[in-house]
């Protein structure tokens, strides 16, 4: 095995592993959107997971590009969405909270399967 067989499996790890954590993140994410009760809940959600999971997707594709200035393109698009998706995240529930929706406040109850609606 020469040098760049083993960084050539190397670089393939590392991408791996930055791919399968950002889709654990975004997986995170989606669940907490159909689990959580309210608007506003939702879109913490989506803030939290969704934005850290596509950064790390583009991540790993800026580590397993095989042209270096696909791999700094990949690696800024990641920055951006790291950097502009809270605030986009933020934007959409400041706007509909000033539209009039209001959050959910008091105690919570989930309806149950098969209950009376």
């Amino acid at each position: 095995m020469d040098l760049s067989n083993v960084l050539d499996f190397v670089r393939s790890a590392i991408g791996g592993v930055l791919a399968v954590l950002g889709l654990c993140f975004i997986f995170g994410g989606e669940l907490g959107k159909l689990r959580f009760p309210d608007f506003y809940s939702r879109v913490h959600a989506a803030a939290l997971s969704d934005v850290l999971g596509a950064a790390l997707v583009a991540w790993a594709l800026a580590v397993l590009a095989n042209d270096a200035a696909l791999s700094v393109r990949c690696a800024l698009l990641g920055l951006l969405i790291f950097a502009s998706g809270p605030v986009m995240k933020h934007l959409v529930a400041s706007a509909a909270y000033s539209a009039g929706l209001s959050p959910v406040t008091g105690a919570y109850t989930a309806p149950r399967p098969g209950g009376t609606a």
